[in-house]
């Protein structure tokens, strides 16, 4: 045996290291087999995730698209905003709006300003072709004793008839009211002032205005405008706007109207014009001797007067409008709720502040947003 294993060293040391290398690769074969299912494993794994991945962006390419047109569609808003802002701000007129005007006024001033105010407006209308409303008792007393008579004019309060030489107990928000309707008035009266001449007159029939508060709901009279049926079409029924609305009637011609509708800029819109023929009074009967020419009659007859065709040239015009006093863009109720949002998206709202021209809500805006993240 020692023999043999002397003799054949060479083959045996080659069967051993044989043997040792068979077990070796063996254990690297099952080895490396069992890493191959693995990575085959993992491998089916990448490529169903791939076609998943595949498949969700062939789902989701709509993306872009969308994104390109949310973006427009933010533009779109912007552009919106700016122009109702631009619109509400032309509306609002606070160059020429009285409504800040009586802001801080107390009842007292007011009463004396519209005290001031009665013989202002009743000199204005003397001196600029305006006849206000006589009363009853006037034209009686002119008639039977045909003498000139003062005319009453002085009774005319231009809306405001319940406070010419009274004036209630009113809270200072009520007065103030009160003082903004009557600058309203003034300033209506003074259109109509330039609307006039010597052969274009206007007579008032009446003026009235709406309730500003209770203590003038009891005292206000025949001055009362009732706005009910109006209401829907007036612009106040966005919440951001405030107004006062009236009611003008008057006598007068074409022209004084024209000039009058052209003079009427924001902050008065108008709502509605009526206009009815004034009927005559005059009491003419129908004269049956009156058809010229004869149909009877063989002479030829020429008509030497040039009649119009419109004859009645005077008209009843009742015109409404509606003027604005406060019109407030108020963005903080939209910072509050999109910054309570589960998903706040506090850039969109800047671009979008940005671009419509509100720049400098931007500070106020990232309060919110500040706020809520550090809740």
């Amino acid at each position: 045996m020692n023999s043999f294993i002397k003799q054949n060293k060479i083959f045996i040391a080659f069967n051993t290291i044989s043997v040792i290398l068979f077990f070796v690769l063996l254990y690297l074969s099952i080895d490396f087999s069992s890493q191959s299912d693995e990575l085959f494993k993992k491998a089916e794994n990448t490529i169903k995730e791939l076609s998943s991945i595949n498949s969700d962006i062939t789902e989701l390419r709509h993306i872009e698209s969308d994104y390109n047109e949310i973006q427009s569609d933010l533009k779109k808003l912007s552009s919106i905003e700016k122009d109702l802002s631009n619109f509400l701000s032309y509306l609002l007129n606070e160059n020429e709006n009285v409504g800040s005007k009586w802001s801080s006024k107390s009842a007292e001033s007011v009463n004396a300003a519209i005290t001031r105010l009665f013989s202002r407006l009743r000199k204005k209308c003397k001196n600029s072709f305006i006849s206000l409303p006589k009363s009853s008792s006037e034209t009686q007393n002119a008639n039977v004793f045909q003498a000139s008579t003062t005319n009453k004019i002085d009774e005319f309060g231009f809306s405001f008839s319940s406070y010419d030489g009274f004036w209630p107990s009113f809270s200072a928000i009520e007065a103030r009211k009160l003082g903004t309707q009557s600058e309203i008035i003034n300033e209506l009266i003074d259109h109509l002032s330039l609307c006039t001449d010597a052969n274009h007159s206007i007579e008032i029939i009446s003026i009235k205005r709406e309730i500003v508060g209770q203590i003038d709901k009891e005292n206000i009279g025949g001055d009362v405008l009732e706005v009910t049926d109006i209401e829907p079409f007036l612009i106040r029924s966005l919440d951001e706007i405030e107004s006062y609305v009236f009611k003008l009637s008057i006598k007068t011609q074409t022209i004084p109207l024209r000039k009058l509708v052209n003079k009427l800029r924001p902050p008065f819109l108008l709502r509605e014009i009526l206009i009815n023929p004034v009927e005559d009074n005059s009491g003419n009967t129908f004269d049956q001797n009156s058809f010229s020419p004869d149909p009877f009659s063989t002479e030829v007859t020429y008509e030497d007067k040039f009649v119009p065709i419109v004859s009645k040239v005077d008209s009843r015009v009742d015109v409404i409008f509606e003027y604005i006093t406060k019109a407030n863009r108020n963005l903080t109720n939209s910072f509050y709720l999109l910054s309570e949002h589960e998903s706040p998206r506090p850039q969109v709202l800047f671009n979008w502040l940005d671009q419509s021209g509100h720049e400098s809500f931007i500070p106020e805006a990232k309060k919110y947003f500040n706020d809520e993240n550090n809740r």
